[in-house]
């Protein structure tokens, strides 16, 4: 289980979707001009199927002060540079013939309902748009794992064998707390 309630909805997500998932592991970095030692970090999700390895990193809430902003992009990016080659080095079974690579997304919270264009959000989404990661919010997770459950189990009678959130969700689901209208995309 992940370390927080955003790793576990995100690896629940996945699993669901049929990729084995791998949470919390270990990342060694590098030697730095800012850091004298080796240093550590983890990968909060290694999502894996037959076509497609992910690279995703969690954090329950964006929006540092705007000082600590470039210190905390730059922590993301450090992760996602070093963990190709930690991975491919882990497990080297894991090259996909053809892939481009290592899909890299980030998960948070704190995407405000009006954009001004200038907010950490704003600032977030073009950090991410400019190095290659994929930005979701976690109200957008929960959508799909939603989706993803009441497509699994579309009858009542049925509950499934779901760990965890994705059970929690369930419940919720089959007894009518959560209900069509209040999902979004929701057919």
């Amino acid at each position: 289980m992940g370390l927080n309630w955003v790793e576990d909805l995100v690896a629940h997500l996945f699993k669901v979707r049929g990729y084995l998932v791998i949470e919390n592991e270990d990342l060694q970095l590098p030697r730095t001009e800012d850091r004298a030692i080796r240093g550590h970090s983890d990968i909060d999700i290694l999502a894996i199927n037959d076509n497609e390895i992910i690279h995703i990193e969690c954090q329950s809430w964006w929006g540092p002060a705007k000082a600590d902003e470039g210190k905390q992009f730059k922590r993301l990016i450090e992760r996602f540079e070093n963990s190709p080659n930690y991975i491919f080095t882990r497990y080297p079974f894991l090259k996909i013939p053809g892939s481009t690579g290592i899909r890299k997304i980030f998960v948070t919270s704190g995407k405000p309902k009006r954009s001004t264009g200038r907010g950490p959000w704003d600032r977030l989404a073009q950090f991410c748009l400019n190095n290659g990661i994929e930005l979701w919010e976690i109200d957008e997770v929960i959508t799909k794992l939603i989706q993803e459950l009441k497509k699994r189990y579309p009858r009542p009678q049925e509950i499934g064998k779901e760990e965890g959130i994705a059970r929690f969700l369930l419940h919720l689901i089959l007894r009518g707390f959560i209900s069509n209208s209040s999902i979004k995309g929701d057919d």
